[in-house]
């Protein structure tokens, strides 16, 4: 008798701890470490928003795992993005921030960029504007003395990608113009422009209010354009820079018609990539379905908690967090380029730029 009832027991007990829901189960992450990778060094804007992200998970992914950055330089962040999408365990535990820059030379296919764009899950993205501006010694207050400047039109370039906006943006408005390259980066630029070495440049919107602007308030400069941002196929303001006219309002002014054509194409589609996708932290697609949804959970926690938020504002510069489904179709949108305008764009960099691709 005392054998059956521990034999009863033993089983009420199998089915009892069978019968736990999975809801019970310790979160995925529990007891896990997590490595955020950031393609650039310590103290730039993408690592700051890296270990910005890295806060937030600790504080809002279940399980509270140690989440940590790793810097991994290199190649405009293709370093780590080949590293991430060959070499990091799909476990859920490595993740990486990625650039809308990153997704376009993906796109593109630039030498040595290995990852493909259905290599990584976006969970939450900052998008970034861009400002295009002149010395006023250019001439070019009336932005239709574009055509007939009265002195040559140079613009400064550490390396294409990080100039495109400007690049393409002029493209758009048929504008002539010289690349200088070989500056450093896009300080060097700036300081290019404030020097009189070159008399255009492009810098991100927060860089122009925090750095620019003191130029264009003592008479030095001013701004030329904005990128804008996508919103489906329709360019509209940077909600960062509401008053300055986008590519598309200038165009309008200075040949009465909307724009269209192959560099228009290319205008809209790196804007979607980098304009949009901005700094985004992803995933692999491929990780398990847990470890997904305790990331899309954490991230949809993070972009309403008004503590994060705060903390977020010098990071966002006027920006808010695209997340879930909208995130998701604007990279997917990016990777789906289409290939007339992914081989434009190839043809220019190279005619132009000398750059290579696979």
């Amino acid at each position: 008798m005392a054998r059956r009832l521990l034999t009863a027991l033993a089983a009420l007990t199998a089915f009892g701890a069978s019968a736990v829901p999975a809801s019970a189960q310790a979160p995925f992450y529990q007891s896990k470490q997590v490595k955020v990778l950031v393609g650039f060094s310590p103290g730039g804007g993408t690592d700051l928003f890296g270990r910005l992200m890295a806060d937030g998970l600790t504080r809002h992914l279940a399980g509270k795992p140690t989440v940590i950055v790793q810097n991994m330089p290199g190649a405009g962040s293709v370093v780590a993005s080949n590293y991430f999408s060959q070499r990091a365990p799909r476990d859920g535990t490595t993740l990486l921030i990625g650039t809308g820059q990153l997704l376009l030379r993906i796109v593109l296919g630039l030498d040595g960029a290995k990852s493909r764009a259905d290599d990584l899950e976006p969970l939450i993205a900052s998008p970034m504007g861009r400002i295009a501006i002149a010395r006023k010694t250019a001439g070019l207050s009336d932005v239709k003395a574009l055509l007939n400047p009265p002195e040559p039109l140079i613009v400064g370039v550490p390396e294409v990608i990080a100039t495109l906006d400007t690049v393409l943006g002029l493209k758009v408005l048929d504008v002539k113009f010289r690349a200088v390259m070989g500056y450093p980066g896009k300080n060097d630029t700036r300081m290019a422009l404030e020097r009189g070495e070159v008399n255009l440049d492009g810098q991100t919107t927060p860089v122009y209010h925090s750095s620019v602007m003191p130029m264009v308030r003592d008479g030095v400069a001013h701004p030329l354009f904005a990128q804008g941002l996508m919103e489906g196929d329709k360019l509209v303001a940077d909600p960062a820079a509401p008053n300055i006219p986008t590519v598309f309002d200038v165009y309008r002014t200075m040949y009465g018609k909307d724009p269209s054509g192959p560099a228009w194409e290319a205008y809209k589609a790196s804007v979607r990539a980098f304009g949009n996708g901005g700094k985004i932290l992803m995933s692999h697609p491929d990780i398990p379905a847990p470890a997904m949804q305790a990331l899309r959970d954490a991230v949809t926690s993070m972009s309403q908690d008004p503590e994060f938020l705060k903390a977020s504002e010098t990071q966002l510069e006027g920006y808010t967090f695209t997340t879930g489904q909208k995130l998701r179709d604007g990279v997917s949108a990016v990777g789906k380029t289409d290939p007339a305008t992914v081989k434009w764009l190839q043809d220019l960099l190279t005619n132009d730029f000398n750059m290579k691709f696979n």
